[in-house]
């Protein structure tokens, strides 16, 4: 059962929660407490909401996901504010049934057709013309908006007295009652924030051990189409637990443009966004191209856009990959602390989307059912 606000009337006065960060899980969060009239405040560190959600309008005639961009119904994630989105029937957020038609393989110098993939089960959507950065942006605009602290990265969180005390890099506090995590695990992972007291030895073992690998997406809007709709490089089974493929952008939109992404994490991508700047990432891509499409790439190449997600300081990577105890990982502290997020999906739904939406519906469910005890 998702947040059974039953009482909050043991608390003397309103009851004040503290969310950290403004991506999918922190604006589902604020989105829940603000229907129900519970006070918050959310806490981001950049000059921007949404997290791992951003899109482009710049590039093409359809905005583009920069970051999380299908749906994945095969993730059974059922936040309520996304009922209507997951079963195809949000008018304002249209989606088709993700099913590309030609897939090959680039290995050993070669170009090997690989179209049977096309009868493979797949349970993915995505937007139309629209993005999962528009879906959450609906949510935001205008109800959270001045409710978003922005450019306040937190240092520092202590939960040992009555009061939890948040405090940002510039000095800032904010006390409350509770508080949400819902960084990205590297943050937690890399120590950018502290904890006083410190977390339980146990609950920062589980943190360490979960990965959140290196990652980035490149569009490329070409004048000409020379590629199939789904193209592996050297391996398929590699896109089993990560992923490194050019995929046709347009497809499914309302566009006569050429637009071809590229989606690669885990080590192949390191060397990727490790590279300088996004010169030589463009670089480095139209070269690969060019060496499987006879220059082709060069040749019809009108624009890009780059989005490094390592290179991002509070997000640096991609998406959990499931290595470590999602209970551990979630377990509030002290009754003060609580986390969410798509590494942190009690449920199990981790990495996708509508399972960082989720999260926050369970584990505020946690938090306010702790309150009534």
């Amino acid at each position: 059962m998702y947040v059974s606000f039953l009482s909050i009337l043991c608390y003397n006065r309103p009851m004040k929660i503290l969310i950290i960060g403004a991506g999918a899980s922190g604006i589902t969060a604020g989105h829940i407490l603000a229907e129900k009239g519970i006070q918050f405040e959310i806490l981001e560190a950049t000059a921007v909401h949404g997290g791992r959600l951003k899109k482009s309008d710049a590039l093409a005639d359809f905005p583009i996901d920069l970051g999380g961009e299908w749906v994945h119904k095969w993730i059974k994630a059922t936040p309520p504010l996304a009922d209507s989105l997951l079963q195809g029937k949000n008018p304002k957020f249209e989606t088709f049934q993700y099913r590309p038609q030609t897939y090959s393989l680039w290995k050993y110098g070669r170009l090997w057709k690989m179209n049977f993939f096309r009868f493979l089960a797949m349970n993915d959507d995505k937007f139309i013309d629209s993005t999962w950065f528009d879906f959450f942006d609906a949510l935001v605009t205008p109800s959270l908006q001045a409710r978003i602290h922005y450019n306040s990265p937190v240092h520092k969180i202590e939960y040992g007295d009555e009061n939890v005390v948040v405090t940002t890099t510039s000095g800032e506090q904010f006390e409350a009652d509770k508080v949400l995590v819902t960084v990205p695990i590297t943050v937690l992972q890399r120590e950018q924030i502290t904890f006083e007291p410190p977390l339980p030895e146990e609950k920062i073992t589980a943190i360490n051990k979960e990965q959140m690998p290196d990652g980035l997406k490149v569009f490329i809007h070409f004048s000409e189409r020379f590629y199939p709709d789904f193209l592996f490089i050297d391996s398929v089974l590699y896109n089993v637990g990560h992923a490194h493929g050019y995929y046709d952008a347009t497809l499914g939109k309302k566009t006569n443009q050429h637009v071809l992404g590229l989606l690669v994490d885990g080590e192949r991508a390191t060397k990727i966004t490790s590279l300088d700047d996004d010169d030589a990432i463009i670089k480095y891509v139209l070269d690969e191209l060019d060496g499987i499409f006879d220059g082709q790439a060069t040749q019809h190449y009108i624009n890009h856009v780059v989005q490094n997600w390592s290179k991002e300081p509070f997000i640096q990577g991609t998406y959990s990959h499931r290595k470590s105890s999602v209970e551990t990982l979630a377990a509030p502290v002290a009754d003060k602390v609580y986390f969410a997020g798509e590494a942190m999906n009690i449920n199990g739904n981790t990495i996708a989307v509508h399972g960082a939406s989720e999260s926050s519906y369970l584990m505020l469910d946690k938090m306010l059912a702790d309150v009534s005890r």
